[in-house]
């Protein structure tokens, strides 16, 4: 399976959410920006459920940034590739942390202006274009059990099989439009368009989101956070 773009991906996933019969009132999707947004906009317009962001941060070491070995959220919780980060010194893995730490007070301020989605008691999906290692996804639904929901759903277009079973360790529900079992597996690969949004793209996507009424706004100040 191919999709055109994100937007048409979010188009197919929306008619798997349906299918969850999930209140739009009892529900809060939360994208994992930058390239989950479009995917997150289409759903929210087809289902009439909220969206809003959760800030990820991967976690790479110095020497090679594209080489992520994990993620981490904004209340230090993280996980990691076990068989890569121990290769990686304890002062090294430090140091990595805290630059991570650093980026997602920015992305924070920058994006959700220092607040968070108030998920508490909320069913919450969990939105991004694809899946690889699934560190990204996996921190992120940890992170809004964390903040009080209730149950956390995997929706993604695309994942590779390894990939399944470790996401389920957290995720309630997964849903994923096309499990590649490619041996060299790359998420854009499954997309026509796969170029990097850029923040005015995104916003873009906010924007409308809000005009709609679609932009979940039931947030709160950053208190408890440790950042």
């Amino acid at each position: 399976m191919v999709f055109d773009d994100r937007e048409g991906a979010g188009d197919k996933l929306a008619e798997e959410v349906k299918k969850l019969n999930l209140k739009p009132d009892e529900t809060v999707i939360l994208a994992i920006p930058r390239g989950g947004v479009p995917v997150a906009y289409r759903i929210s317009k087809k289902t009439g459920i909220p969206f809003s962001l959760i800030i990820v941060k991967k976690l790479a070491p110095p020497y090679n940034p594209e080489a992520a070995v994990g993620a981490i959220v904004p209340d230090e919780n993280y996980i990691v590739d076990k068989s890569l980060i121990t290769a990686i010194p304890e002062d090294t893995f430090e140091k990595m942390k805290a630059e991570a730490m650093e980026e997602i007070k920015k992305r924070l301020e920058k994006y959700l202006n220092n607040r968070i989605p108030d998920v508490k008691d909320k069913s919450v999906i969990i939105v991004d274009d694809g899946i690889a290692t699934g560190y990204t996804a996996l921190v992120a639904g940890k992170y809004a059990k964390n903040l009080g929901a209730k149950e956390v759903i995997l929706a993604v277009p695309v994942c590779p099989y390894d990939s399944i079973s470790r996401v389920k360790e957290i995720f309630d529900k997964v849903i994923c439009l096309h499990r590649a079992s490619d041996m060299f597996f790359a998420v854009g690969a499954y997309y026509r368009d796969f170029h990097q949004l850029s923040d005015e793209e995104m916003f873009s996507y906010l924007r409308k989101a809000e005009n709609e009424g679609l932009l979940y706004e039931n947030l709160r100040e950053v208190r408890n956070e440790k950042v």
